[in-house]
């Protein structure tokens, strides 16, 4: 009787299986590398808003007056901001403090996008 020699490479099945795994860590890999370029998007997105909030804070606390008056010199005004859409501004400038008359707050609010997000700064103005 004569023995046939074994072949030492892969099978059909060893050969599915091998490829049943590579394509599961390719889909993944895709997955995982989708959420990390939407995740960078939004937050380049916010720090461009928050930038320009903070330029609106600076120019709009100059208009805080003492005694403290409550004024809205913004409201829901839309504004134009590179690769986002739908952006409004509002500024408000409140008195938190009824005893001390000399302090204002001014809050700078940017909405933007669709779904709606927002991104708020305030400072504290003593004049």
């Amino acid at each position: 009787m004569t023995e046939s020699p074994k072949n030492s490479g892969f099978t059909t099945v060893e050969l599915l299986v091998t490829l049943f795994v590579a394509a599961i860590f390719l889909v993944s890999g895709y997955q995982l590398y989708a959420l990390i370029v939407n995740d960078g998007g939004e937050a380049r997105a916010k720090a461009q808003v928050s930038n320009i909030a903070y330029q609106y804070l600076q120019q709009y606390k100059e208009s805080a007056t003492s005694p403290c008056s409550v004024q809205t010199p913004k409201n829901n005004e839309a504004i134009t901001v590179p690769k986002l859409s739908n952006a409004t501004l509002s500024v408000n400038i409140t008195c938190p403090y009824t005893a001390i008359t000399t302090i204002s707050k001014v809050i700078v609010t940017i909405k933007y996008n669709n779904p709606q997000q927002s991104v708020s700064v305030a400072t504290y103005v003593n004049k």
